[in-house]
């Protein structure tokens, strides 16, 4: 669907716009469809204009997320039938069907979500996720996606596959948990109100600066592009997180980050700090995976976490093996082509369209290491 957009003066998204939660409703929409370089400079300088452009557009946006997420709920269909018969029948909204369904979806569901979770019956993870969702507290991403997000104060975070994050905003603080997966963050700055992240028993303070965090069963990793952050272990990361302010003594401070250091916990392993490979580190916002010198078995566990089509080793000294290369992110198939080539190994296809590499001489522990290039 094409999308045009003209900018007036008082800063609306489209003319005839009555309501900057209209506008902001509007401007979600099209970033939906087009968030380019041009669209994106157009829509940051009207959030720019004023602090409720903000947070509007945080609401708006949440109330698409929600609306997606309810789209199957009948109480959903039916508000999707009443609003396109009330586009229907205004002849100035007639040629933007569509486009003006989701506008007028995100405009009016905030008054929707009390009688859907009503009559739910047992839903209740959908009923939760979509109050979290219509509060604007909850951002998420599934297996491949990848997506941004404006936050009330201008912060922004940019999440990757299979990833999600809750807010809680309160006087003097801004807390952000990172339940799962891994998150970009570009800190608006704000000495009156830090910016807490907290993910694993751990806490990352910042007041204005970018940092990647990443958390996964085996390791939690924070990563300094720009600014600086502290890392503590909370005593009580939970009650921290919900109160206005964390507790005096509360954390254990572990590290004091400067731009281009890392600070890696990993299971049964003692907290280090050391230098990143920025690049590798955030290609995953350009879609890239880049690995130098990894083991294989390190290397299938990441490129597992951007497809539902997963690779399984069928002998473990194939974990071992070394390689070298960039590869698309989901490009399963490139990655798996490339090992095969490679080196002595081979595959086969499960009924479920998985992926099975066992290696094709008796012994592979010894193969060289293969720069791969995807």
């Amino acid at each position: 669907m094409k999308c045009k957009i003209a900018l007036v003066r008082d800063g609306s998204a489209e003319p005839g716009s009555r309501s900057i939660d209209e506008d902001a409703a509007r401007w979600s929409e099209i970033l939906r469809e087009r968030d380019d370089a041009t669209m994106r400079e157009a829509f940051q300088a009207w959030q720019a204009q004023s602090p409720q452009h903000a947070q509007a557009y945080a609401r708006a946006d949440a109330a698409r997320r929600l609306a997606e997420l309810l789209a199957g709920e009948p109480q959903m269909q039916d508000l999707r039938r009443e609003t396109l018969g009330r586009v229907a029948r205004d002849a100035a909204l007639r040629r933007g069907r569509q486009r003006n369904w989701a506008v007028a979806a995100s405009v009016m569901v905030f008054g929707l979500l009390g009688a859907i979770g009503l009559n739910l019956g047992n839903s209740w993870k959908v009923v939760g996720d979509a109050r979290d969702a219509l509060a604007g507290n909850v951002y998420q991403t599934g297996v491949g996606q990848r997506e941004s997000f404006v936050l009330a104060d201008g912060s922004s975070i940019t999440l990757n596959t299979d990833s999600r994050v809750s807010t809680h905003y309160r006087d003097g603080l801004r807390a952000v948990t990172l339940e799962r997966g891994q998150a970009l963050f570009k800190v608006a700055k704000d000495r009156s109100r830090p910016f807490v992240v907290s993910a694993g028993g751990r806490q990352v303070t910042a007041l204005g600066t970018e940092f990647d965090v990443y958390l996964s069963s085996r390791a939690f990793e924070v990563t300094l592009l720009e600014g600086r952050v502290t890392v503590t272990r909370a005593v009580k990361a939970a009650a921290a997180a919900a109160s206005a302010k964390p507790a005096a003594g509360a954390a254990a401070s572990l590290a004091e980050l400067r731009p281009g250091e890392q600070f890696v916990a990993l299971a049964k392993a003692a907290p280090q700090v050391r230098a990143a490979d920025v690049r590798r580190v955030v290609s995953w916002r350009n879609g890239q995976i880049v690995f130098e010198n990894e083991r294989l078995g390190d290397a299938v566990a990441e490129i597992n976490r951007y497809s539902q089509r997963k690779i399984v080793l069928a002998d473990a000294h194939l974990a071992s093996l070394k390689i070298s290369g960039a590869f698309n992110t989901g490009d399963t198939g490139t990655f798996v082509e490339a090992l095969t080539d490679y080196f002595p190994i081979e595959r086969d296809t499960l009924d479920n369209d998985d992926i099975v590499l066992k290696p094709r001489a008796a012994d592979t522990a010894d193969a060289p290491a293969a720069p791969i290039r995807g």
